[in-house]
């Protein structure tokens, strides 16, 4: 009975594991330039590249531009957060 406890969680684990996996591949294939750079970035951050005052003006300058969008949105009455894709006109 222990085993069949434990066995469970470790099969929703490997489920979701591989929900990932297809996630991750088919966005790089999708956008493989943009995988590659989001790498590019998170092994220069994890390997010590972003110092503090650099990280305060990365998220400054984030925040700035997520606010920009947001009020930009509100202006012209979309949803925060909303894709930007133009319509197909079909």
């Amino acid at each position: 009975m222990a085993t069949a406890l434990r066995a469970r969680p470790m099969d929703d684990l490997e489920d979701t594991l591989r929900e990932y996996e297809t996630t991750v591949r088919s966005y790089v294939d999708e956008r493989p330039l943009t995988a590659v750079a989001a790498a590019f970035a998170a092994g220069y951050v994890l390997g010590g590249g972003l110092t503090p005052r650099l990280s305060w003006i990365a998220l400054n300058a984030f925040g700035r531009m997520a606010l920009v969008n947001l009020l930009r949105d509100a202006t012209l009455g979309r949803p925060p957060f909303a894709s930007h894709a133009v319509p197909d006109g079909s």
